[in-house]
């Protein structure tokens, strides 16, 4: 019986015993910074890709504009030109009804027999014969042109009108593209101020750690097991407030598009005066003052709960009133809650994370409820809490 409690014991051990698999060596943390360079260099590329393709969009949208300008401009001069053919054509044909009076032998009309027979020689009659006959062929002929040149003027306004709708549906399909490429343009900017924030992080974590006396092949979990204060729970990082938005897919409020919200949005301050604390007890090891990229003001700092590390980040915030390198406990008020970066309102947003990293890259960030009680949010009525500790099922 006390051997079966033993191996009992042993077992309820090892299920308690945490593995940390999130362990990275120094060396390790380089190779991501690298990689997270190369993907915020390969961003900036794609950006000014899609930078040019707006530019040539655009320019020939802008021709475009030239060209139906010069076609409206062509079909009115093409249209001045039949109008006067169509006035010289009643002129000639007035001309020809006139001659044919003289044209006439089958009647016998005076005018024209007066006009041949006057003739003072046999020669005079046959030039003035032929002359007759020449003008009113002349005059046939003449018209015939004209009604070609009409006809042709008018397929060429056809042609033109033609021209007009392509041109139109280009013109369509390019301001289409270029709202698109637009829309890419805006992503591809959040997403390289994303990258470049996980760089500058990356950089930030990795000197903090060599500074913590870490070597290159050495698990920087182990290294910073004496640098982090240890904890043993979380805690809710505000005293009272509001759940705004669960981690997850969400229409994102700033593009009007689904998207994945990387943490867990909390507000309502004036229950909590706006007051920000630490989810456990730890060591900041980021903290951007300035109000830019979509988190705006931030702090980064990492923890050891229960002999595992963690990293959190906390949001939009309005004060700092810690700096890289403190200890802080879960009672450190560390910021004052506010709507710095990509925000509609004052929040605070938290993001978890397992392991010591930055914890802003979506393949690190983990959903807050999983190591955190949170009342539920049906992601319409806002689910309050007034307290740090109290349990909501």
């Amino acid at each position: 019986m006390k051997i079966k409690k033993i191996f009992i014991l042993i077992i309820l051990s090892m299920l308690i015993i945490p593995i940390n698999a999130n362990a990275k060596t120094l060396g390790q943390l380089r190779a991501e910074y690298d990689a997270l360079e190369k993907q915020h260099s390969s961003k900036n590329d794609e950006i000014k890709y899609t930078e040019s393709e707006i530019n040539a969009a655009q320019t020939r949208v802008n021709s475009i504009y030239t060209e139906l300008d010069q076609a409206e401009k062509e079909i009115q001069s093409i249209t001045n030109e039949i109008s006067k053919l169509n006035v010289s054509i009643l002129e000639k044909d007035k001309q020809t009804k006139e001659l044919m009076k003289f044209f006439q032998l089958s009647k016998g009309e005076s005018t024209y027999l007066e006009y041949i027979f006057s003739a003072k020689s046999i020669t005079d009659f046959i030039y003035r014969v032929s002359v007759t006959e020449q003008l009113s062929k002349y005059n046939d002929e003449l018209i015939d042109e004209m009604n070609k040149m009409i006809d042709k003027n008018n397929k060429n306004i056809d042609n033109l009108h033609k021209k007009e709708e392509s041109l139109k549906a280009l013109q369509t399909e390019l301001s289409e593209k270029l709202v698109v490429l637009g829309s890419k343009k805006e992503k591809l900017y959040d997403e390289y101020a994303s990258l470049e924030e996980d760089v500058k992080n990356s950089k930030t974590i990795i000197d903090y750690y060599v500074k913590a006396g870490c070597s290159e092949d050495q698990d920087i979990s182990s290294c910073a097991k004496e640098q982090l204060p240890p904890g043993t729970k979380f805690w809710r990082p505000l005293s009272a407030g509001c759940i705004t938005s669960n981690f997850g897919l969400r229409i994102d409020p700033m593009a009007g598009v689904y998207r994945t919200h990387a943490g867990m949005d909390i507000a309502c301050r004036d229950l909590s005066g706006g007051k920000v604390y630490p989810i456990s007890d730890g060591k900041v090891v980021t903290v951007n003052y300035v109000d830019r990229g979509g988190y705006g003001k931030y702090i980064i700092i990492h923890h050891r709960v229960n002999g595992q590390n963690y990293s959190s980040l906390y949001g939009h915030l309005q004060s700092i009133y810690v700096s890289e390198g403190d200890i802080v406990t879960k009672d450190t008020n560390i910021a004052y809650m506010g709507s710095t970066g990509k925000s509609t309102g004052p929040h605070l947003h938290l993001n978890i994370c397992p392991g010591l990293n930055s914890c802003m890259s979506t393949s690190d960030v983990t959903n807050p409820r999983n190591y955190i009680n949170f009342p539920a949010f049906d992601g319409i009525h806002y689910s309050y809490f007034y307290d740090r500790t109290s349990y909501y099922k």
